[in-house]
């Protein structure tokens, strides 16, 4: 439940949504480029889920709890470093093998898998920290996709956005003072 609140937080910005809206609308394979988009978040989540339930054998839960804090505000300091989602002319044309593995590239270490990968390592329970962020990215994405990329420039949005950053930012805080023991 954790990994989901903190991607769907992470991702409030839209840029994800976005991205696969623009994607969408200049490919003709629409079914095959959402599923694409979908399987290539899931493949990213699962591969950061299994890192961090590794790191949880290794490493310490104070280590752990530090390593929630950086991606809690890592991804805070994301929603509010205004970025455009990148749009490649060369993407919209190519076949969907070769969208898979730009995809799947783009996506790799991204502020979802990293929040991801860091609550995996709290838990050592990899799968449900990648379902869970699976799921908050879907809902995250859903309005974008269903609205179009309009919807972020609209004035609830951007406060939407820093609302979650806020959300994010205190989060992260709290957890990285509780990792130290300053707080309980």
């Amino acid at each position: 439940m954790l990994a989901l609140v903190a991607v769907l937080l992470a991702n409030a910005d839209g840029r994800a949504g976005i991205a696969l809206s623009q994607l969408v609308g200049a490919r003709d394979d629409r079914r095959a480029t959402v599923g694409i988009a979908f399987g290539a978040f899931l493949v990213n989540a699962v591969v950061a889920a299994i890192a961090g339930a590794i790191a949880n054998r290794m490493i310490g839960q104070g280590v752990a709890a530090l390593l929630v804090a950086l991606a809690m505000l890592s991804a805070a300091a994301a929603l509010l470093w205004r970025m455009k989602p990148a749009s490649d002319a060369e993407t919209a044309t190519a076949p969907p093998v070769v969208l898979a593995g730009r995809m799947l590239a783009g996506q790799f270490g991204d502020r979802s898998h990293f929040l991801i990968g860091a609550l995996a390592a709290t838990s050592g329970a990899g799968q449900w920290a990648a379902a869970g962020g699976f799921v908050g990215w879907i809902l995250a994405m859903l309005p974008f996709l269903a609205f179009g990329p309009a919807l972020a420039e609209r004035r609830a949005a951007r406060n939407l956005r820093w609302l979650a950053a806020a959300i994010l930012a205190l989060w992260g805080i709290r957890t990285g003072l509780g990792a130290f023991g300053l707080i309980g």
